[in-house]
């Protein structure tokens, strides 16, 4: 388990209600452009549960979701969309996250 400061970096999370899901999401976006698949398979969820939290982070401008131009037709669905993080965006985030504490709004 991943420690900081003397911190289990999952007990923050779940102390913050930080979704698993999406904290994955973002670890494995961050790495480099991933598809349905690659997150279903990493996170062990299926497209129904992936789907609003790719579509909540979109919403926020954390991830950015392109089209593959390597998959092309129907058949390819879903998995024809790659997503990647916008590092700035996420930032931005994790610093209005982080003055809220210290600002106490």
């Amino acid at each position: 388990m991943s420690e900081r400061n003397g911190l289990a970096i999952a007990d923050v999370q779940r102390a913050l209600g930080l979704s698993p899901v999406r904290v994955g999401i973002i670890r494995a976006a961050a790495r480099g452009p991933v598809t349905a698949q690659d997150l279903m398979t990493e996170l062990k969820v299926s497209r129904a549960t992936l789907a609003p939290h790719t579509e909540a982070l979109i919403a926020a401008g954390i991830l950015i979701q392109q089209k593959d131009p390597t998959r092309a037709g129907a058949r390819a669905g879903f998995n024809r969309l790659v997503w990647s993080v916008n590092p700035s965006v996420l930032a931005d985030h994790l610093t209005v996250l982080s003055q809220s504490f210290s600002d106490g709004e």
